[in-house]
């Protein structure tokens, strides 16, 4: 892994110096930090990196204005800068690239890894090395291809007669039919259940009434003489009755 290419982060965050410091180690590159504009150009001029991330909204001296010393300076001008800000407005970014800034990436929009694309873009534009490997993003490798069956269309003709006398050569697994048929004998039906007649209700038998039994239901159906009698004694009185009233009415 190529050694020596040196990152210098100028923020005053100091739990995202530290997540980006962490990453960028891990991607093979040297990495210095410093907390304000004011050491992060001292350390410019001392240390000479090969890229600068740098924040506007520092104490002391803001990215603008150490933007502006970094790229007035002969000494450091050619050094590349990319602004790592949180400030999301066009007018920011298009004030950053005027003075000199090589790339501008909005904190809230950008990974790590994509940092690490970026200075690797700016250090290629430079000429200058970038790491072989990545530890901070590892990558799979690459699957074998499988060659794609052929279509036998696609075949050469020597190839599909090849195929052909295989086939013809395959053993053949057959089923041998029988010397003498067998004939099928359809299953027999069950038998029909048995009735026990003890258990089927009969019907009781109607005994016929003898003659002298008939004749004596037959007269006790016929009402006695003295009924009778007494019967036409009230019509008798009651036909009497109405007469005398009427007798009496044509008297009087």
């Amino acid at each position: 892994m190529p050694k020596g290419t040196k990152i210098l982060m100028v923020d005053d965050d100091k739990m995202l110096i530290d997540m980006y410091k962490e990453r960028l180690e891990l991607a093979g590159y040297e990495v210095d930090i410093s907390r304000d504009g004011e050491e992060g150009l001292a350390k410019v001029h001392q240390t000479k990196p090969d890229v600068v991330l740098l924040d506007i909204m520092m104490p002391k001296v803001n990215g603008y204005e150490a933007l502006a010393s970094i790229k007035s300076d002969p000494s450091t001008k050619d050094i590349p800068v990319i602004i790592l800000s949180a400030l999301m407005r066009d007018v920011n970014k298009a004030k950053a690239v005027e003075a000199g800034a090589d790339d501008y990436i909005i904190k809230s929009e950008a990974m790590p890894v994509d940092v690490i694309k970026k200075v690797e873009a700016v250090l290629k534009k430079y000429n200058k090395s970038v790491p072989a490997e990545n530890k901070a993003e590892p990558t799979n490798p690459p699957r074998e291809e499988q060659p794609a069956p052929k279509d036998p269309a696609d075949l050469p003709i020597s190839k599909l007669e090849e195929q052909v006398n295989e086939a013809k050569q395959a053993p053949v697994i057959g089923i041998e039919p029988s010397a003498t048929p067998q004939k099928v004998v359809p299953p027999a039906s069950p038998p029909a259940p048995q009735v026990n007649p003890q258990a089927v209700p009969q019907a009781p038998k109607v005994t016929p009434l003898s003659p002298a039994a008939q004749n004596v239901s037959a007269q006790e159906k016929k009402p006695p003489p003295v009924v009778i009698f007494l019967l036409v004694l009230i019509v008798i009185l009651i036909l009497a009755s109405d007469a005398f009233f009427y007798i009496r009415y044509l008297a009087g």
